[in-house]
């Protein structure tokens, strides 16, 4: 009786300790802020390099050739950043895992790589997506739509259409 006492208690304690690491390494919100956190910034890396932003040191670097970068002091203006933050809420931006490989019975050639970091009420976390498919899936479409966003508008403001003409040839 004794023992069947201890292992029943060994038993509890073990699902006790477990349930404290599994919920402690859940790094997903259960619900976002209305209004865009204050620490809220990101890294985006589109299309292998094409434009990298980092809001976090204000700066945005494009690809000129494959060898060459032209890196620039670029501050994203406060209303596009409240737009990025808006589609990462509506996206769900934490369900997608770190390496993201949705699947596509149609593969891609070449495939371009992202990448997004970002920090958001404390929380640091980062997506990097090759897309080599041509995935449908609804996460795709909507992980697809943040980086078309981001590029749209880097690519329409005038400071980025006076910097060098890249050689390189994205597809």
């Amino acid at each position: 009786m004794f023992e069947r006492s201890n292992d029943i208690t060994r038993i509890f304690t073990l699902l006790i300790i477990g349930c404290v690491i599994i919920f402690g390494c859940v790094r997903r919100l259960s619900h976002y802020p209305d209004t865009m956190p204050n620490d809220f910034n990101f890294i985006s890396n589109i299309a292998d390099g094409e434009y990298i932003l980092d809001t976090y040191k204000s700066k945005l670097t494009k690809t000129i050739d494959w060898d060459t970068d032209t890196t620039i002091s670029y501050k994203i203006p406060f209303a596009e950043k409240q737009k990025i933050y808006k589609i990462l809420k509506k996206i769900d931006i934490f369900q997608y895992p770190e390496n993201y490989a949705p699947t596509s019975k149609k593969d891609v050639f070449p495939s371009f790589t992202y990448r997004f970091e970002f920090t958001m009420n404390d929380i640091d976390y980062k997506i990097n997506w090759q897309e080599n498919t041509e995935s449908e899936i609804k996460d795709a479409r909507e992980l697809r739509k943040l980086f078309i966003e981001i590029q749209k508008y880097l690519e329409n403001d005038y400071i980025i259409k006076e910097l060098p003409e890249s050689k390189r040839a994205f597809f």
